[in-house]
Order: structure tokens, then C-alpha cells, then sequence
């Protein structure tokens, strides 16, 4: 819940200056390592975060494309 809390923060704080910046867009990945035992992984836009596990990629995060996504983003 605090990275979702985090995102929609930076995002309202980004939207309220949308004037001055112009559009666009932006995107970003967090991982956030607790206690070396718990990893939380989240993305925005077609940032990807990939874990190595024995120099095997695994994909861990899905990109948010706005072709695939447009009703949300319109919402």
C-alpha cells in the first residue's frame, strides 16, 4: 500500500504542475528489499523490473501500455 500511495502522490503532485511542465509522461519501478526476506516489486509504464535467480532472467512486473490500457488511463 505505500508504493501505490507513493505513485499517486508523485503522480497528483506532477498533475497539479501540468501547466507548466507540458504533457508527457514518465515511468518508474520501486523494489523495496525487508529484512532480506520479503521483496516488493511495483512499475508504472512500461518500466520492467527483472530478477536474475542463478543468471536466469525471470520477468517480474507486466509494462502498462496505453494501447492496452486506454480506458484506464482516460478514467
Amino acid at each position: 500500500m505505500s508504493i501505490s500511495n507513493a505513485y499517486e502522490t508523485t503522480d497528483q503532485a506532477i498533475l497539479s504542475h501540468s501547466p507548466d511542465l507540458g504533457r508527457g509522461g514518465s515511468t518508474a519501478v520501486t523494489a523495496i528489499l525487508i529484512d532480506n526476506q520479503k521483496l516488493w516489486v511495483a512499475n508504472v509504464g512500461d518500466s520492467r523490473a527483472v530478477l536474475s535467480r542463478k543468471g536466469v532472467a525471470e520477468q517480474m512486473t507486466i509494462d502498462h501500455e496505453p494501447n492496452t490500457e486506454r480506458g484506464i488511463i482516460e478514467n
